[in-house]
């Protein structure tokens, strides 16, 4: 299905999970290279960023208490995110073929091949310029404090890339760990418009779709 000018999807049908893999570019093929990440990318990219701009708030002379303050609301501001991009945007229901493409470009794909864990974390193609705008958004909203803040937002989307991809690689050895895995395959395999929750299931509770 065409997506944007000359770039065309191949879209196979995403409430079927099926086993094995697929390319997910029709045309251009070079699009294919820059939809997949190493399992590792998140973390090596984006841990150092959220310690470098907790400490430009260090530097720019607040204390231990706000700065911590600051960050936990960014991790819980990370949760609220991920459960409204995994409801809203990840499972728009699309109106017209560029959205039906667009839908499985960002999401659609992985529920199509849940196992090709070349989908289990999110590319820097997209990964990076979101996390800039968040970043710039933060600082329009709050100022150099923003930097706190979105310390905690980006090391808890670190959490949420690292827990998607381990509770696809296999069993998870905690009591949680397990629990996530499970409640995460659930919404894959049994519970498609629900389940939004990767990293918790707390936003799930509120809203009602656990």
């Amino acid at each position: 299905m065409p997506l944007l000018g000359p770039v065309v999807v191949r879209v196979a049908d995403w409430t079927q999970p099926r086993r094995g893999t697929a390319p997910m570019f029709e045309r251009p093929p070079l699009l294919e290279r820059f939809a997949m990440a190493n399992p590792a990318i998140p973390f090596i990219v984006y841990f150092p960023v959220g310690i470098y701009t907790a400490w430009r708030a260090v530097s720019h002379g607040y204390g231990a208490l706000t700065i911590a303050a600051m960050y936990l609301a960014g991790l819980f501001l990370w949760t609220f995110t991920e459960y409204a991009v995994h409801r809203g945007q990840f499972h728009h229901e699309p109106t017209s073929e560029p959205q039906v493409a667009y839908v499985y470009l960002m999401h659609g794909v992985h529920h199509a091949y849940p196992d090709d864990s070349r989908r289990w974390v999110m590319p820097l193609i997209v990964s990076v310029p979101l996390s800039a705008l968040f970043y710039l958004a933060f600082h329009f909203l709050l100022g150099p404090i923003g930097d706190a803040m979105f310390a905690g937002f980006i090391h808890g989307y670190v959490a949420y890339d690292t827990i998607h991809f381990l509770v696809h690689r296999g069993p998870m050895p905690t009591r949680f760990g397990k629990f996530l895995r499970q409640y995460h395959m659930e919404h894959h395999y049994k519970k498609l418009e629900g389940h939004y929750g990767v990293s918790s299931p707390l936003w799930d509770v509120v809203f009602r779709t656990r």
